[in-house]
């Protein structure tokens, strides 16, 4: 069974074609192993992708969400150059512009894809 059920804060939202997405903040339960400071503490950080959602849906990071969907993997390449953007630069890399558009690196990303959701008036206990 392929069933996601899970509440969060938005910390970060983009668009990418036109599919909404949503980094939720989302508090371990108590009971379950600890994670260390470094490791991320209480929290883990899950992406959350709401298909064609790009005009007809609006969110604010700080809200609180709660989601119901199901887990996507899937695979892609991008170039150095593209990942190194995203990662804020090249700083002290030696290597040119030109094989940084050349060297690709291969990327898996997981993600919990909505179905229903509800924007929550507080922060959930």
């Amino acid at each position: 069974m392929n069933e996601v059920h899970l509440s969060g804060q938005i910390k970060r939202i983009w668009t990418y074609n036109d599919n909404l997405y949503v980094r939720l903040s989302i508090r371990r339960d108590p009971g379950r192993p600890k994670r260390t400071p470094q490791e991320g503490g209480q929290y883990d950080y899950v992406t959350v992708a709401f298909i064609d959602g790009k005009r007809q849906l609006h969110f604010e990071e700080g809200q609180f969400l709660t989601v119901h969907g199901w887990i996507q993997s899937r695979d892609f390449d991008e170039t150095l150059a593209e990942f190194l953007k995203r990662a804020e630069g090249a700083d002290g890399l030696n290597i040119s512009k030109k094989q940084l558009r050349k060297i690709l690196v291969h990327r898996s990303v997981i993600e919990v894809i909505a179905e229903r959701w509800t924007i929550e008036d507080d922060k959930p206990d």
